[in-house]
């Protein structure tokens, strides 16, 4: 199966996707926030494919919770991608 590209990078990125991510942002009174969004996207993926797709979501939403309470948003996502593969390599 080939792989998506970036969602920045996707032909509805600018007609659909970013304007509703702005719409949700200012709903949700997160609007200043920075974020990444193919890097939020890589690290789902990471967890979706090694672990479990219901997770995948799920990561998200502590990442967010984890940004919300001051860590980077790269730290973040590293630390759930290094958890996700240590677990599967051990098997839990």
């Amino acid at each position: 199966m080939a792989a998506k590209p970036p969602v920045t990078l996707q032909d509805d990125w600018g007609t659909a996707l970013l304007p509703w991510l702005r719409r949700v942002a200012d709903e949700l009174d997160v609007g200043g926030v920075d974020l990444d969004v193919d890097r939020v996207h890589e690290m789902t993926g990471v967890v979706a494919e090694d672990l479990q797709r219901s997770m995948a979501p799920i990561s998200a939403f502590l990442v967010g919770a984890a940004v919300a309470r001051g860590a980077g948003l790269e730290e973040a996502c590293r630390a759930v991608e290094q958890l996700t593969h240590a677990d599967v390599a051990t098997g839990r």
